[in-house]
């Protein structure tokens, strides 16, 4: 399965209600939370994905049962990784160019 989770939009500064994810030194907002489902991004610094595709522009998010399998056959520059407990994400630039999260909630 995968269905269309939210779109990423980088900020230039920090948003009311954004929650900071330590594992990765950014400041989130909660999409499901936006009417047009934007999650908007501020990355820290110091933060590792400071130079990714990620961070440079936009992203689209799909959430997908099985994450490890659904990048199998990816070229990930953000590996799978628990972000937060309940919450695993992997980036890769698709075949089009667009930088694309899948996201995995348990």
């Amino acid at each position: 399965m995968k269905k269309f989770a939210h779109f990423g939009a980088v900020a230039s500064e920090k948003k009311e209600g954004m929650f900071y994810l330590e594992s990765i030194k950014v400041w989130a907002t909660d999409p499901s939370k936006d009417p047009n489902s934007i999650e908007y991004l501020f990355f820290e610094d110091d933060s590792p994905m400071k130079d990714l595709p990620v961070a440079k522009g936009g992203h689209i998010a799909y959430q997908v049962d099985e994450l490890d399998a659904k990048c199998e056959n990816k070229k990930c520059f953000w590996a799978p990784m628990d972000v937060v407990p309940g919450i695993r994400i992997a980036f890769f630039v698709d075949e089009n160019g667009v930088v694309t999260e899948y996201c995995q909630i348990s």
